[in-house]
C-alpha cells in the first residue's frame, strides 16, 4: 500500500480525534464520544494491519541473501503480529 494512503487514513483519524476533543469540550453525551473513540481505534488498528501485511509481504517477496538475516527479519515481522494482540 502506498504511503500516501496510510497518511490519508492517519489524517482522517487525526480529524476524528479533534472532533472528539470538541465533543468533550461541549460536554456531549458519553455514548456518542465512546462511539467516536471506538471508530478512531478501529481506524488506527486498520493502519497497523496494513503496515504489518506490507512488511510481511516485503519479507517474503524479497528475501535477503543472508539466511540468518532473513530469519531475523521474519522473526521481527512476526513479533509485530504478536505485540498487536
Amino acid at each position: 500500500m502506498a504511503n500516501s494512503k496510510l497518511i490519508t487514513r492517519l489524517k482522517r483519524s487525526e480529524g476524528q480525534l479533534r472532533g472528539i476533543q470538541k465533543m468533550i469540550e461541549e460536554e456531549r453525551d458519553c455514548a456518542d464520544i465512546i462511539t467516536q473513540l471506538t471508530a478512531v481505534r478501529s481506524s488506527v488498528e486498520r493502519v497497523i494491519e496494513l503496515m504489518i501485511t506490507e512488511n510481511l509481504t516485503e519479507c517474503l517477496n524479497h528475501p535477503l541473501d543472508d539466511p540468518e538475516a532473513q530469519k531475523e527479519r521474519l522473526e521481527k515481522a512476526v513479533q509485530y503480529l504478536i505485540k498487536r494482540k
